[in-house]
């Protein structure tokens, strides 16, 4: 089949889509950024943002083609944004975003009323979290009355733009859990958890299993984006779960560490798994599951250390292909110079000498990443080679150093816009495009690049991991 397929990835920070043609190519890619709001722990968007974003890159990306020859949009998603609307579907405030850590007051309420956090893991797969749609709702109940009382319903990202595109709210299973107000093992929400928001059911979207026709364009969103009406939606995936897709991951053991502002490392499992206490979701494959954890700021540590500290006020940070050429030659493990990435206790450099400079302290920060990164990985049951992906995988140095300290071999799919692809891929599923997931991945997962361990650098690392967990204040494992 010939044709075209959009896969968006409707992220944090802004919009991704990329048109794929049939043979997996991408064709074109747009982009649009968009504002978050925080003030104190607040965090919150416009979620017409999110909208009209998707609408200019679809525009954008389908510009050189015919509009029906796009048979179908699937879209990746960031998770846990709850986006409350009114009647007429539109938001009645702004979206409440994830990272928001307004709810204290409701997490403790839950822990007095519910019993506590392995109820709320068991069922939908994650543990309390502050910025999740089960506790905004409760707060927006308690602490917003009169928008509560406007809201007809409580969407996500994934399902706010479902609605938007045509007419129905879904919501895709690997979002769901993350919702904390689905059973992923049964699908179906969980009355206690409803109750406990203060909810029905049909206040909710429809779930559904990721690559599930959701339906056909409206025709008013076939206007906005630039296509027909005969363009179908295909239920999507958290973008994770989306990502790890795009990077070929079908079957259990596969191991995918993203990078970015935040690291994230996502396992694909047979079964769920609930006795580590790590998230758990079901993935965009079908029969697969996946267990995520990540590190909240990876790739900001970096950034912030080349930004605040290491260029002088008024000035260009050094780029990062300086970094990694100079940070080769530098040393910070190696001589007990350690860096603890930022975290809820905090973080900060250990074992700083008269002799460290700039270079060395960059070290140190990737390293302390890495070290985390490592520590992640010893969750879960992967084999000898992870997958790399992310801003950090364009970094030559950094690359060597997830394989040098993990003593794995690291793939780095030749394509960055994982999360697309993984969408693409759902899409293509659709629309007929591909026979089934194992085909779209055939046929859109990109060449990668594989990078060995130094058997002696590991070795090194093995002992600088040791004393990096005692100087920071780590329990041995």
């Amino acid at each position: 089949m010939s044709g075209y397929v959009l896969g968006c990835d409707v992220g944090t920070t802004g919009t991704k889509t990329v048109l794929f043609s049939s043979d997996g190519k991408a064709v074109k890619r747009a982009y649009r950024s968009y504002p978050t709001f925080t003030d104190g722990g607040i965090s919150e968007q416009n979620a017409a943002d999110l909208w009209t974003a998707l609408c200019m890159t679809v525009r954008e990306a389908v510009s050189d083609v015919p509009p029906e020859s796009v048979g179908a949009i699937s879209l990746s998603t960031q998770g846990g944004t709850l986006i409350p609307v009114g009647k007429d579907g539109e938001p009645v405030r702004r979206a409440i975003v994830w990272s928001d850590r307004s709810c204290a007051r409701e997490r403790e309420l839950f822990l007095s009323e519910i019993g506590g956090n392995d109820f709320l893991h068991e069922r939908t797969g994650w543990r309390l979290v502050y910025g999740l749609p089960l506790l905004q709702v409760r707060r927006l109940r308690d602490r917003e009355p009169d928008i509560f009382r406007k809201c007809t319903a409580f969407l996500s990202v994934h399902d706010y733009i479902s609605l938007k595109l045509t007419g129905r709210a879904v919501v895709d299973m690997s979002n769901a859990g993350i919702n904390e107000l689905c059973d992923i093992r049964t699908k179906k929400y969980d009355p206690a958890l409803l109750s406990f928001a203060g909810i029905s059911e049909n206040m909710l979207a429809g779930p559904a299993d990721s690559g599930d026709v959701i339906g056909s364009l409206t025709e008013s969103a076939a206007k906005a984006l630039g296509l027909t009406v005969n363009t179908v939606l295909a239920a999507g995936a958290h973008d994770q779960y989306a990502a790890s897709l795009g990077a070929g991951m079908t079957k259990p053991g596969d191991v995918l560490v993203g990078s970015g502002t935040s690291w994230a490392v996502t396992a694909l499992t047979d079964r769920p798994d609930f006795s580590s206490g790590l998230p758990v979701s079901r993935s965009a494959v079908p029969g697969m599951w996946g267990t995520l954890t990540s590190l909240s700021y990876g790739g900001a540590c970096l950034d912030w250390l080349r930004k605040s500290v290491l260029t002088p006020e008024g000035e260009t940070p050094i780029p990062y292909k300086e970094l990694d050429f100079r940070c080769a030659g530098a040393k910070a493990a190696e001589k007990g110079l350690f860096f603890r990435p930022f975290g809820e206790s905090g973080g900060g450099f250990c074992g700083l000498g008269p002799e460290d400079d700039r270079y060395s302290l960059a070290r140190a920060v990737m390293e302390g990443v890495t070290f985390e990164a490592a520590d992640m990985l010893d969750a879960f049951a992967c084999g000898d080679s992870v997958i790399f992906s992310g801003g950090a995988s364009g970094s030559r140095f950094w690359t060597g150093l997830l394989a040098d300290i993990t003593g794995k071999t690291v793939l780095v799919p030749e394509i960055s816009d994982l999360a697309c692809v993984g969408a693409g891929i759902l899409a293509g599923c659709a629309c007929g495009m591909f026979s089934g997931i194992n085909d779209g991945c055939r046929i859109m997962t990109a060449r990668t690049e594989r990078v060995m361990p130094d058997p002696e650098s590991t070795e090194m690392y093995a002992a600088a991991r040791r004393k990096y967990r005692k100087s920071t204040g780590i329990p041995e494992v």
